[in-house]
């Protein structure tokens, strides 16, 4: 029986206790993003350490009706000679946390490991997350301070086409504007951008010194995903490219989209064997779900149910069950509930998602994969 997997479950540490196995920058602690996840994860601001954080993880992964989730590593950043470089991580999860959680849960968590590109035993890293049961890489070029137009970068992605025995170990690539996890570098910002129109070179003009985003060479981009996609490499575009905040009617210009160029991708034959994908997670919020219809139209088999957790999910079109369950936290005092759903958040993002995309394969695609 296919299972129901979250591809896209974000995991980190403080990095008090277990600092061998990931943490957060102070600067990143204090910004009001980390403070919102803590509320989602149900978390206080007292219980920013590695036991209280790994204990909250736990609890929503075995209190959710999903089947399977995918634990995501994310490597810290390695400058252009290949140098390990955790300080200029603001966030970062080492890969033997999520194989740590897998061990512990072993029924319900798959290991989403992150080896970055320019780790000069990207290769042998790679080889042994695949021996220790690694279902997919993690990328985020904004963060980890990539370029996806980098050769070695390119060389990486073709080498993913047939590292688990002669098989592709699938790449989960951020694409679009990231505001989770912020990079301790503003000009990365736009390493995850699979386009630069007319809006993007417009703002940039006004940026100044470090503030002024790189110019991706989206020629070299596309072609190097071409490349990597025709030599058997399984790349799945996160959250559909999609802008996070901006009306439908703006996109382009008061935020940057990579919508089109994602669903060029998912709809091109290729040469004949392209396996890309898009996952749907963080769909479940104002900004992305007016979305919903557009993302309805690209092919069922290529969309790929996810949560991103602990980002904000939002109750699209409560029920009766919602509203009850919302009530009865408010009238307890848990006024945070006027905005967070009550329950399981990954629950929540399952059963919003159900009613969006009734009877779509998304859910269980990824365990047919």
């Amino acid at each position: 029986m296919d299972k129901i997997v979250d591809v896209h479950f974000h995991v980190g540490l403080a990095g008090d206790k277990w600092p061998q196995m990931g943490g957060m920058s102070p600067w990143y602690k204090e910004q009001l993003v980390f403070k919102i996840f803590l509320l989602y994860a149900d978390l206080k601001p007292g219980d920013v350490c590695d036991e209280k954080m790994d204990e909250a993880i736990l609890h929503s992964i075995r209190a959710t009706k999903v089947d399977k989730v995918v634990c995501l590593a994310l490597d810290p950043v390695y400058d252009t000679n290949g140098n390990r470089q955790e300080k200029a991580s603001n966030v970062w999860t080492d890969n033997s946390y999520v194989f740590w959680l897998r061990d512990r849960l072993p029924e319900k968590v798959l290991p989403g490991a992150s080896v970055h590109p320019l780790d000069p035993k990207f290769r042998e890293r790679v080889e042994e997350c695949v021996a220790k049961g690694a279902v997919l890489l993690k990328w985020l070029p904004s963060a980890q301070q990539f370029t996806l137009d980098d050769p070695r970068v390119a060389d990486a992605m073709k080498f993913l086409a047939t590292v688990n025995k002669g098989k592709a170990l699938p790449l989960l690539l951020h694409t679009g504007g990231e505001y989770a996890i912020p990079s301790s570098n503003p000009r990365t910002f736009s390493n995850d951008f699979l386009t630069w129109g007319f809006w993007d070179k417009f703002f940039n003009i006004f940026r100044f010194g470090d503030k002024k985003w790189n110019t991706p060479n989206i020629a070299e981009i596309d072609k190097n995903i071409r490349a990597a996609l025709d030599a058997g490499t399984v790349i799945i575009f996160a959250h559909c490219g999609l802008p996070y905040f901006t009306p439908k009617f703006l996109t382009g210009m008061a935020e940057h989209s990579d919508f089109e160029p994602v669903k060029k991708y998912l709809e091109s034959p290729g040469n004949g064997s392209w396996r890309c994908f898009a996952d749907v997670s963080a769909i479940c919020t104002p900004g992305r779900a007016q979305f919903i219809p557009e993302v309805e139209k690209l092919p069922k088999e290529k969309l790929l149910f996810g949560s991103d957790y602990p980002t904000p999910v939002f109750l699209l079109k409560p029920n009766d069950k919602d509203i009850v369950a919302q009530f009865e936290e408010l009238r307890k005092g848990h006024v945070e509930h006027l905005v967070i759903p009550a329950g399981n958040l990954l629950d929540v993002n399952l059963e919003q998602l159900q009613i969006a995309f009734p009877q779509h394969p998304m859910f269980t695609n990824f365990s047919r994969m």
